[in-house]
């Protein structure tokens, strides 16, 4: 069991199915959104520059095949300032996910760099993303991230996938909004052996009255200890 004193923190951004879905013909489409601090820039209450959110698109959901992953990532000011886009093919999945995180560590303008040319930019937090969904059903947002809880490895830097959705709960006044976080730990994920592969998930879900208000939740959450067995 990991001790509870260990405070999990937020590694990488990681892409999740926002329209269509890999398991079904048709195109796919890929998101994730984040903030960064960047030296030299001013800052916001919670010590953030940029805004940025990333876009995977593929013909089909099998990436495996011969068609190119275009990949397409905005970043803003959160102060101020103009959309910076960036965009661009990959042969295979990976790659083009490299390139979109990449580019959000690489505003074109600012104060960014040192006088041996380096950039010094920060992942900072999650962000959620719109999930498409047919007319007339209630909006939903999606985020999904890597953590580290306790030790980590240069082989294994995240210890964790964390799986986030707030969805709107129309009429019900001061539970609005519904949040579900799902927590799993690395070996669920990648498991080595029968034991590993049962890993249970931890879920936690609350409702709160604005959008607002569930992302707070939300951001406490991820930040809150917890354990395994």
């Amino acid at each position: 069991m990991i001790s509870g004193s260990f405070r999990p923190r937020f590694v990488a951004p990681y892409f999740i199915e926002v329209e269509g879905r890999a398991d079904l013909p048709g195109a796919v489409r890929r998101a994730c959104a984040f903030t960064t601090a960047a030296s030299g820039w001013p800052q916001d209450q919670g010590k953030a520059t940029h805004r940025h959110e990333c876009q995977l698109r593929t013909n089909t959901g099998h990436w495996q095949d011969s068609s190119l992953v275009h990949w397409r990532t905005e970043s803003k000011n959160l102060l101020g300032g103009t959309l910076e886009v960036a965009e661009g093919c990959a042969a295979e999945l990976p790659q083009a996910v490299a390139a979109a995180l990449a580019a959000a560590h690489a505003p074109s303008s600012g104060p960014l760099r040192d006088g041996q040319g380096a950039a010094h930019v920060m992942c900072l937090a999650p962000e959620f993303v719109e999930v498409t969904r047919e007319v007339g059903l209630p909006r939903i947002w999606a985020c999904a991230h890597l953590s580290a809880l306790g030790k980590v490895s240069a082989e294994r830097p995240w210890t964790h996938l964390q799986t986030a959705f707030i969805r709107t709960w129309p009429g019900r006044g001061a539970s609005a909004f519904r949040g579900e976080l799902e927590i799993l730990p690395f070996n669920a994920l990648h498991p080595v052996d029968s034991f590993h592969s049962q890993l249970q998930r931890n879920l936690v879900t609350w409702s709160a009255a604005t959008f607002g208000e569930a992302v707070a939740v939300f951001r406490s959450l991820i930040v809150t200890p917890y354990s395994f067995s």
